[in-house]
């Protein structure tokens, strides 16, 4: 099968469709789009936000840089500032949720798995085929079991709370421009040399699958891409888009097998927060909610310009069949004894794995667009 010739593909949008359903986005940003840092005027607390993302980009990422900013200075009638300190400048991944947690910044964006030191049980988002699509994934974060055993005790455990959970999308198996081979089955992965994150459950996959795992910082991917110290790696579409220092650049085939969700999470001090008046720290919290609600249409449509972005520069989007599908569950799937030990080190027993699938299924009212 061809690369597009899956019906119902959303790379057929034509461009003055995309183009429209975009502008239809735009009332979501409001006026503070225009403006990248705030008067500040009247302002009695300040809350510095970091992130590898370019604020300018919105249309390819759901980071909401600046739907934050305005809804937590609107609830809070101003007396918070929020300065968005983007592009990287002040870090990524762990290096923000260090930063966080000792208070040097007061929030951050920042990958999932960059939490998972601090809960270990939070990898078990890692193991494959369980939550990987949007509305799973959704249902998932937005259910109580989750909120009690992951979002709570993260909250008990650091000096971290998550404001917010972001869904760019799940994880891809795509080689690099240099490699250029289409993964498209278990076989085409084996002896790979497969670029991974900080997280032992990915790794164990990807060893499952028969690759070479390889740790490899997130600021060095492209780097490493181009000068073939790996051949392949995992982002969602949209973090292959954003990747840092133009990592779209070094992308060949993407095959959407979307094996797990490649979340992040917009991350506040607790300390700080909980320095602010009671009043203040609601606006906070009510600021982060409007902006989580504003996010899952952003979500959509990111996914879509980054999949054509990278069309444009020249990579190759494939849809996996039926029974392609099939055999990457088979080989790497939650289902897979293997997987049993993981599932008892993190969460104490197998069954508890179980009712964490369960509410994949249960929707809690957030819809994710399709």
């Amino acid at each position: 099968m061809s690369s597009l010739s899956k019906p119902k593909n959303p790379l057929s949008l034509c461009r003055r469709t995309f183009l429209r359903q975009s502008a239809a986005l735009l009332p979501l940003l409001g006026t503070q789009l225009q403006a990248k840092q705030p008067d500040c005027t009247g302002a009695r607390y300040r809350l510095v936000f970091a992130s590898p993302y370019n604020s300018e980009q919105w249309l390819s990422s759901p980071h909401m840089h600046q739907q934050l900013k305005h809804n937590i200075e609107d609830f809070s009638n101003g007396k918070i500032c929020v300065e968005i300190r983007d592009k990287g400048r002040q870090g990524v991944g762990h290096e923000l949720a260090v930063q966080v947690s000792r208070g040097a910044i007061q929030g951050a964006l920042l990958s999932v798995s960059n939490l998972s030191p601090i809960v270990p049980k939070l990898d078990i988002l890692n193991i494959p085929f369980w939550a990987a699509q949007s509305q799973p994934y959704l249902n998932l974060i937005t259910s109580k079991l989750w909120q009690q055993q992951i979002t709570e005790q993260i909250r008990a455990q650091s000096e971290i709370a998550i404001l917010l959970y972001h869904l760019p999308g799940a994880r891809t198996l795509t080689s690099t421009r240099q490699y250029g081979k289409l993964l498209k089955t278990p076989s085409d992965i084996i002896d790979v040399i497969f670029r991974v994150p900080a997280s032992q459950v990915l790794r164990q996959f990807y060893q499952l699958c028969g690759t070479t795992p390889v740790q490899v910082a997130w600021k060095k991917t492209a780097m490493l891409a181009a000068s073939k110290r790996f051949d392949a790696l995992d982002p969602s579409v949209t973090g292959l888009y954003n990747g840092p220092i133009g990592l779209n650049r070094h992308i060949g085939a993407v095959s959407l097998i979307n094996s797990v969700q490649d979340g992040w999470v917009s991350v506040i001090n607790q300390h700080w927060l909980k320095s602010l008046p009671r009043k203040l720290r609601i606006a906070v919290w009510e600021g982060a909610e409007k902006t989580f609600t504003q996010h899952l249409p952003m979500a959509r449509q990111a996914a879509l310009y980054c999949q054509r972005g990278l069309l444009r520069n020249g990579a190759t989007i494939y849809y996996p069949s039926a029974d392609e599908m099939a055999a990457w569950q088979e080989i790497g799937g939650y289902q897979r004894r293997e997987w049993h030990a993981t599932k008892v080190e993190l969460l104490g027993k197998v069954s508890a794995f179980d009712a964490f699938v369960a509410a994949t299924q249960v929707n809690n009212g957030p819809t994710f667009p399709t």
